[in-house]
């Protein structure tokens, strides 16, 4: 072949490499919606005092004693709600791209699972924490708690803040 030739193709090729990685860079869709930083140091602030409200009731509780939590419970799942509010009044993105990564995982979640709730994961895991709370303040109120029934309240409470953080804190990039 022509080294005139060969060298034009060159050209072509790395002008025409060069001018779609500019166009792919330059109309990135979003997604997902957008990293806020009041949303993650609140969260952060959530995790600490759920912890620190297990942490006061892993030997197990007594029915007669519940009014001494009471407060704590009533701080930590308003905390909770409140952050669910903030970080669901996001916008999320819509566009075809979304909405089609929305349908598909549509098709791929059971369909018992109620796919609005799941569009932004970390309020969904917001809302279970703050469920699972409630949860656990009730059952305490009633009856007290036994230190099994605070790990198990505490496991799961732990599995969905490290979700929800997780997610949060991978919309920072």
């Amino acid at each position: 072949m022509n080294t005139r030739v060969v060298g034009w193709f060159r050209g072509y090729w790395a002008s025409f490499i060069l001018a779609l990685s500019v166009l792919l860079v330059g109309c990135s869709l979003p997604l997902v919606p957008p990293y806020d930083k009041a949303v993650i140091d609140a969260l952060n602030v959530a995790n600490t005092e759920t912890m620190t409200l297990f942490a006061s009731v892993d030997t197990g509780t007594k029915q007669y004693d519940y009014a001494n939590r009471a407060e704590r419970y009533a701080q930590v799942i308003g905390k909770l709600d409140a952050l669910i509010i903030a970080a669901n009044a996001r916008p999320v993105p819509k566009n075809q791209a979304s909405e089609r990564l929305n349908n598909t995982l549509d098709q791929m979640l059971p369909a018992s699972a109620n796919t609005a709730e799941i569009k932004i994961p970390s309020v969904y895991a917001m809302k279970k924490i703050s469920e699972t709370m409630t949860k656990m303040r009730d059952t305490d109120m009633k009856q007290g708690l036994t230190s099994y029934e605070v790990i198990a309240f505490k496991q799961q409470v732990s599995i969905y803040l490290d979700q929800a953080i997780t997610y949060e804190n991978f919309l920072q990039r």
